[in-house]
């Protein structure tokens, strides 16, 4: 990587115009951003990473210089994909001022990625008319409004942060990923609000405070689910079929559920329950036809199972009451058990009657 503390001012000059791709990576003694890469007309595709001593992003990285000159372009006019990595110390992006929405930089961006910045505090950019995806990662002190972007097709947020969201337009948003208790409050907020249409995945997680699905059904898109420590999180008892949902993954989460309502997801063939203290009995999974992989970890109560002939799969770990029937090839459990391809028990292969 570059070994200065200061980049020239080079980026400026007319020649590099017709750049539309920059990469920049391991500059570790640099303690500001090249200047005006805001300025370059064509630039599409932005990364950077590993600038250790970089602290701000101040207008510099907007303009040639700290002020506003109503001759240069809108910073950053053309610029597709932006990411920032690996920027141990960058605490602060200075927002640019401009007069309206109109004047933003950043018109044409789709894709945001900010991975591993633990001192990043804001501010994000306010509004991203053309943004689909957006990833923040690794940004543990990150407390700021997150961009208004109403195409938004993919929203994924993890660690521990507390990122705001002011408004969140579900009409598009086909993946989404939040962590924290104000973000999966926001979400299921805006569920009440408006139904989404086009979301296939969500992930919630980190959120002890008591929420539910709006209409207590799942959104009718849905394809793949996965709750991680969410205890409070009711989940839905669906009084109609939902068609869509393939793959379900319920970790430490929904205390309130004793039992699984399968008939309610008739095309579901990946479940998978960890850390389900209350969970006694799964005998409705026997109804169904399409369940292919079933995993259930720590679930300290459970002991009444019956499993449908569809599945190919089945893992079991630290779920005692289970495991001894299991042993015992208990008749009530081993006819269902018994004719299934892949059997593990806390790890170990357990041979059914037809490997026996």
């Amino acid at each position: 990587g570059y070994r200065g503390t200061m980049f020239p001012d080079w980026v400026g000059q007319s020649s590099y115009h017709n750049m539309t791709k920059l990469v920049l990576r391991g500059c570790k003694n640099c303690w500001v951003l090249p200047p005006s890469l805001g300025q370059l007309p064509s630039l599409m595709d932005l990364r950077l990473e590993g600038f250790d001593m970089v602290k701000k992003i101040g207008a510099e990285f907007y303009k040639a210089d700290g002020t506003r000159h109503r001759n240069q372009v809108t910073p950053f006019r053309s610029l597709k994909y932006l990411s920032f990595s690996n920027m141990g110390c960058w605490e602060e992006w200075e927002s640019f001022e401009c007069d309206d929405d109109d004047h933003a930089p950043f018109p044409q961006l789709e894709t945001l990625q900010i991975w591993k910045c633990p001192k990043l505090r804001g501010d994000l950019p306010t509004f991203l008319p053309s943004l689909k995806t957006l990833d923040i990662s690794g940004c543990s002190e990150l407390g700021c409004d997150l961009p208004r972007a109403p195409i938004i097709r993919s929203l994924r947020i993890y660690g521990k942060q507390e990122a705001r969201m002011r408004e969140l337009s579900l009409s598009m948003l086909e993946t989404l990923h939040v962590n924290g208790e104000h973000l999966v409050e926001c979400v299921f907020d805006a569920m009440t609000h408006t139904q989404p249409t086009s979301l296939t995945e969500l992930w919630i997680s980190n959120c002890s405070s008591v929420v539910s699905f709006a209409g207590d059904s799942l959104p009718p898109s849905l394809r793949r689910l996965y709750i991680f420590d969410c205890k409070n999180v009711e989940f839905p008892m669906q009084h109609q079929q939902h068609h869509s949902l393939q793959r379900l993954v319920i970790h430490n989460s929904c205390d309130s559920l004793t039992s699984f309502a399968f008939p309610a997801f008739p095309n579901l063939n990946n479940l998978r329950i960890e850390g389900r203290e209350n969970l006694t009995s799964l005998e409705e999974l026997s109804q169904s036809q399409s369940l292919r992989q079933l995993s259930i970890e720590r679930c300290p109560k459970l002991e009444k199972i019956s499993l449908p002939a569809s599945l190919n799969s089945l893992s079991i770990s630290e779920c005692p009451l289970l495991e001894g029937h299991i042993e015992r090839k208990d008749p009530h459990i081993w006819q269902t058990i018994s004719r299934i391809p892949a059997i593990s028990v806390n790890g170990k292969r357990i041979l059914n009657d037809s490997t026996s």
